[in-house]
Formats: structure tokens, C-alpha cells, sequence
């Protein structure tokens, strides 16, 4: 495949390139960027091309014994060290003797390559890995993967090369999720879920595969929209109990709600705004703007503001059902009809 299979951080590949191509270039590796951005994919893409038989410009070759095998997951010489099963960290001795193991001389390619989830790693580890880092064995390449470099102590900076992942763009993003199971969703709902997800691909990738989310988003998108004619009953019976059903998700379907109530205020400041984030309902968007004329940008602001409330008491020790109750009753009485004819 190479690093033309892969979309998106031309930045990244360019300079990975250069590093695998000069031989003798950095041989220990920082891949800095938030959880999902693709850091541990390209250290896979990274390895294959340290590792590959028969190099090309693009990097592997993708045909060669060394490729096939990465890809089934038995490549002797590629080592991904990871907290074993019921562990938040690495364990010291389980680093120490993948490090012992990677001293000894390849199997079947010129060199090895140790994938570390540096996130995982503590202090001890950190230190423990030093003076190979700095001086790691002439067929010995280091990834270290990092969504935090504050967690990295400086020592261990001082001896990498660091490479930091960039956001992607939108068509990058359309284009990752069309390529991971979304071809069938129109561009709408796949730049709703590219915004949504922050423009990290592993992000919007589990969004997008979880039908539960696409029920949440659809069910708060209509709490909205339905709001204005629904009556007391609906909301602290019906509505509160869909929240309290998702009460472990409640931040995201808060930002669901400020999402709606945000387009609502873009549709009244601007005929036809451009920054709808649920552009796929954008029509929707507008039809409420149209058919409740009595809700200003006033109301969507309180509104908003009820949320925000809601949001900070959710951090104290405060009651669920109260302030649930509350919020969606400020909501209510800034987009319903009687409050606003």
C-alpha cells in the first residue's frame, strides 16, 4: 500500500518518507496527536517500510513476505508493547524484557521496530527506556505513540524526533469515513459527523458505527424542532426520562443540544448561513426558524444558557432530576409559542 494508501497528513507522510529512505536518519520516533488521529495506522504504515524487503518510493512495497506478514499480525520483528489485559499501565518488567528481546538480532528483516504506547507508560518506564533511545542499536527503529507530551518527561523529548499529526481537512475526513463503512451516508451527515468528532477520524469512525449515537442525535435534532408544540407533560415525563435512560452520556447529548440551539441562532442572524453543523438538516433548520418567528436570538441565548447551567451542575454533587427538569423547562419556555406570541 505505501503511504499513498493512507489519507490525509501529506506533512507527516513527506517526512516519514525522508526518515525511512535515509537509513541512517532519526531512529527514535515521537508520534504526537490527540486519541484517533491515526498516530498508531501510521506507525503500522512506518514499521511496514522499515521492514519491507523491496522498498519503494512510496514507501512498502505491500507484496513482499515482510508486508504480508505485518498485515496478518506474525511479523517477528515488529513488537507493540501495550498494558497487559486488566492493567492501566506498562509494567517495568514487561518493558524491560521486550527491550532485553529487541536487542537480539531480527529474524527476518534488517531491522526491528518497537511500537510504544507512551501514554501508558509511567516515569520509571520513561527512564527505563533513556539510554536506548538515545543510542538504540544499529537495527533498532522506536515509535512512541503520545496524545500528551506533558506526560512525557523532557529528558525522554530530548531524545526523539517528535512528529506531530495536523487536524484534517473536511474532504479528508469524508473521504476516511467513506473508506471505513460510511459510502452509503450522503455528505451531509458525514461532515456533521467530521465536525462533531473534532476532525479526528477514529472519533468519528466509532460515532458513525454506533447506531446509538445517530438515535441520540436524532431524537435531540426533534426535541428541538417539536418543541414549540409540545406541552408540560412531554417534557418532564417523556424528555426527562430519555435523559435519565442516558444519563452516562449526558455530555454528549448536551453538545447535541447546544449544536441545534446554535444553528436555530445561525438561521435567524443570517438568511442563508453557511456554518449549519447539522448541515444535512439544514432545511429543517430553517423551516423552524420560519414557522416560529417569535423566537429571537435572545430566547436561543437563554436557552443555551440553561444548557451551560445544567452542564456545571452536572460536575457538583447536585440532583440529576431537578436540574434536568429545569433545563428543559427554561428551554421550553424560551421556544414555546404562549412565551413568545
Amino acid at each position: 500500500m505505501g503511504f499513498d494508501g493512507l489519507t490525509g497528513q501529506d506533512s507527516v507522510k513527506k517526512r516519514l518518507l525522508d526518515i525511512v529512505s535515509s537509513g541512517g536518519g532519526a531512529r527514535s520516533l515521537l508520534f504526537e496527536g490527540p486519541e484517533g488521529v491515526g498516530k498508531h495506522l501510521f506507525a503500522k504504515e512506518t514499521a511496514k517500510a522499515f521492514l519491507c524487503m523491496d522498498p519503494g518510493p512510496d514507501g512498502a512495497c505491500g507484496k513482499c513476505a515482510s508486508c504480508k506478514y505485518i498485515e496478518a499480525g506474525t511479523h517477528p520483528d515488529l513488537i507493540e508493547v501495550e498494558p497487559t489485559e486488566g492493567r492501566k499501565n506498562i509494567r517495568v518488567a514487561d518493558l524491560r524484557a521486550v527491550m532485553q528481546d529487541a536487542e537480539i538480532k531480527p529474524q527476518i528483516s534488517e531491522r526491528k521496530v518497537l511500537i510504544i504506547n507512551a501514554d501508558r507508560t509511567e516515569n520509571v518506564c520513561q527512564n527505563l527506556m533513556l539510554k536506548s533511545l538515545e543510542e538504540p542499536s544499529s537495527h533498532l527503529i522506536y515509535i512512541l505513540l503520545c496524545s500528551d507530551t506533558s506526560r512525557i518527561i523532557p529528558t525522554v523529548m530530548s531524545r526523539v524526533t517528535e512528529i506531530p499529526f495536523r487536524e484534517y481537512e473536511e474532504n479528508e475526513m469524508i473521504a476516511i469515513l467513506k473508506e471505513n463503512g460510511g459510502e452509503d451516508l450522503d455528505d451531509g451527515r458525514l461532515s456533521f459527523l467530521s465536525t462533531f468528532s473534532s476532525k479526528i477520524p477514529g472519533k468519528a469512525i466509532k460515532l458513525m458505527s454506533d447506531p446509538d449515537f445517530m438515535d441520540e442525535r436524532e431524537h435531540i435534532f426533534d426535541l428541538i424542532m417539536n418543541m414549540p408544540r409540545m406541552g408540560y407533560t412531554d417534557i418532564l415525563y417523556d424528555e426527562f426520562q430519555y435523559f435519565d435512560r442516558n444519563h452516562d452520556k449526558t455530555a454528549e447529548l448536551l453538545l447535541l443540544l447546544v449544536w441545534t440551539l446554535g444553528d436555530i441562532a445561525s438561521a435567524i442572524a443570517v438568511p442563508d448561513p453557511g456554518n449549519i453543523k447539522n448541515s444535512d438538516k439544514k432545511e429543517q433548520v430553517m423551516d423552524f426558524v420560519s414557522h416560529n418567528p417569535s423566537v429571537t436570538l435572545v430566547n436561543i441565548c437563554n436557552a443555551q444558557e440553561a444548557v451551560s447551567d445544567f452542564a456545571d451542575a452536572s460536575h457538583v454533587n447536585a440532583t440529576f432530576e431537578v436540574n434536568c427538569c429545569n433545563m428543559l423547562l427554561r428551554i421550553y419556555k424560551e421556544l414555546h409559542h404562549e412565551k413568545n406570541s
